[in-house]
């Protein structure tokens, strides 16, 4: 299989949230390597408009919005990427 695509949308300002979701996905990394592709923006977006999201930090996974206005818990982020289709 190939890489499941993590995108994650941060605010602008340094809020606990993007932080502590800024931290499990650099673990959940660390731990999958090649399995995931994180990718990151800040802000409001083309791409961040594109989903209608509407509070960061959020988390997509294969293009489905998981999580919007908090950081999810480990659990949570593995239980969707094993949805999204990894092994």
């Amino acid at each position: 299989m190939s890489k499941v695509k993590i995108e994650v949308f941060f605010s602008t300002s340094n809020d606990p949230n993007d932080v502590c979701l800024s931290r499990l996905l650099g673990e959940i990394k660390h731990k999958l390597g090649d399995k995931v592709e994180i990718i990151s923006s800040q802000g409001k977006t083309e791409l961040y408009d594109r989903y209608n999201l509407t509070a960061t930090p959020a988390l997509v996974i294969e293009e489905t919005i998981k999580t919007m206005g908090f950081c999810p818990s480990k659990e949570t982020i593995f239980s969707s990427l094993k949805e999204s289709g990894l092994e």
